[in-house]
């Protein structure tokens, strides 16, 4: 029988009061008039969402996804300025430095549709414009959705950045007091069918809310301005094991090696490299339903047509229904800070709300990809009558939600492990004991995982959370001995790769003789 185990110290799942919905006349749809799938896309967004349809706008732009200020200033941000002043939308007046922006409004965001212009490249300076106290003052370039979140305020400076009034709190877009800012978020992807998936498996996990298993990826960095990163990584990793989450990490300072197995994968946070690798590269790979995948990368939305390149448009097509992205440099600080980003998820707020409370910063490279009034965790109670989908996930909940004493909850989840043959929940109890520093129930739960799970990749990644284990014992020998069992004993399969990529770097062959000069 398992020890008590420090991960069951918890409390239940704090009932948190739900934010105020954004209702479906408060969003207006954006599309490229000059691309008919844009046209077609945003019409089945709006009868999907039930937006009304003079909520929904043409625009005559160019399909580039980069184009100049001059070029985002008159094909985009004027006609929707004189459109939302047309129907009344807001009612616009002057601060007293004489800026105009809206002191009220109807419209609370704004979603882009695929066929929109992504980003602004960098041009001159306006003249006349003095951004030389403003950190990052000759940049001006931008994402065009940032800077359409300030499209109603006149001459504001565009090089550099501007305070973002909603960073890390908890407001609504429904009720956010900044009248001058609107909330813009884009569906876009690489193609057309991907961008409806993503709006249907929205609406249909918000029926159930949204679970699997959380995969969390350092980058290992202890110093320096790169250890902010991994704190907000490390952060989510405590919230999700505590909300009673299977919650993986890698630790290693390397990304999830190639072809991780990565099953039932519902959240994905990690960084850093320029190109979608790991797991993703396994092409059978799919994230579940709904899945919320985020990679940080200067540039990992530079671009959003090639999967391979880049990040936030690969993860998408690999099956995740929302993701974050940079389209420019950002630098770190200026990124969304994902700790916050997944915290107002997991309080009810829809993507495009929690995505600008993660954001310190206004005209700037931030995107948010998905539907932007997608509420993955809408739903987050259980019952023992809606178990007929996502089981296992489940009754890991509803075992800390019904039982407060640890004891009885470790005892009770044991017990539904072992009727319902659930290799996830005693992965789970394994690898939240391994995060907690205790040993021998990891090793136990893992081996009874490998013995429940049918699936071989399954089984897999219960060995190579052995060698996680013993890697962290300091273990090394160990750990090439299951690595190389794991060889002889998976050979037929994607995941194999996982092994070669963890033997390379444990074990690395010896480099090759160098030729003696004659």
């Amino acid at each position: 029988m398992f020890p008590r185990l420090l991960l069951f110290t918890l409390l239940s799942l704090p009932a948190f009061a739900k934010p105020t919905p954004l209702l479906p006349s408060q969003v207006v749809v954006v599309y490229n008039s000059n691309v008919e799938k844009s046209r077609e896309l945003a019409e089945f967004y709006v009868l999907n969402r039930r937006i009304p349809a003079s909520n929904l706008i043409g625009l005559d732009v160019t399909e580039k996804a980069t184009i100049d200020r001059k070029t985002y200033q008159t094909t985009i941000r004027k006609p929707l300025v004189e459109r939302f002043t047309a129907n009344q939308w807001w009612q616009i007046g002057k601060d007293a430095n004489g800026i105009s922006s809206p002191l009220r409004t109807k419209i609370r965001c704004l979603v882009l549709i695929k066929g929109m212009p992504l980003r602004i490249k960098r041009g001159p300076m306006p003249a006349g414009e003095d951004a030389k106290t403003r950190q990052f003052n000759v940049n001006n370039e931008a994402s065009v959705d940032s800077e359409l979140s300030l499209m109603g305020v006149s001459n504001y400076p565009t090089g550099g950045i501007i305070p973002n009034p909603c960073f890390d709190k908890e407001i609504s877009a429904a009720t956010n007091p900044a009248n001058f800012m609107l909330m813009v978020g884009r569906i876009d992807a690489n193609t057309f069918e991907h961008c409806n998936r993503m709006i249907l498996d929205s609406i249909e996990v918000e029926k159930e809310g949204l679970w699997g298993t959380t995969y969390l990826d350092l980058y290992k960095k202890d110093s320096g301005n790169y250890k902010i990163g991994d704190d907000w990584i490390k952060a989510i990793a405590k919230a999700s094991i505590n909300s009673a989450t299977p919650t993986i990490v890698d630790r290693m300072s390397n990304t999830f090696v190639t072809n991780y197995p990565m099953n039932n994968a519902a959240v994905y946070f990690g960084w850093y490299t320029q190109h979608r690798n790991g797991p993703f590269l396994n092409k059978d790979m799919r994230f579940q339903k709904g899945a919320i995948a985020v990679h940080l990368h200067s540039f990992s939305a530079a671009q959003l047509l090639n999967p391979a390149k880049n990040w936030s448009v690969g993860l998408i097509d690999r099956g995740a229904a929302a993701t974050l992205g940079n389209v420019w440099e950002p630098y770190l600080g200026a990124s969304h800070q994902f700790h916050i980003f997944y915290d107002r998820l997991v309080k009810g707020y829809s993507l495009v709300e929690a995505s600008y409370m993660a954001i310190n910063v206004l005209s700037w490279q931030g995107i948010v990809i998905g539907d932007p009034l997608y509420t993955p965790y809408k739903t987050t109670t259980v019952s023992l009558s809606n178990m007929k989908s996502d089981r296992d996930f489940k009754l890991i909940r509803y075992a800390q939600t019904k039982f407060s004493d640890p004891k009885e909850r470790l005892t009770e989840l044991l017990k539904a492990a072992e009727k319902t043959k659930s290799g996830t929940i005693y992965e789970m109890i394994g690898f939240h004991s391994l995060e907690a520093g205790q040993n021998e129930p990891a090793i136990k739960g893992f081996k009874r995982a490998k013995q429940l799970f049918t699936d071989p990749a399954d089984k897999l990644r219960q060995d190579l959370h052995l060698v996680e284990l013993e890697r962290r014992r300091k273990k090394t020998a160990a750990a090439i001995a299951i690595l190389k069992k794991a060889k002889a004993t998976y050979k037929n399969i994607p995941e194999t790769k996982a092994i070669d990529g963890l033997l390379t770097i444990l074990d690395p062959p010896a480099p090759p003789a160098t030729k003696s000069k004659k």
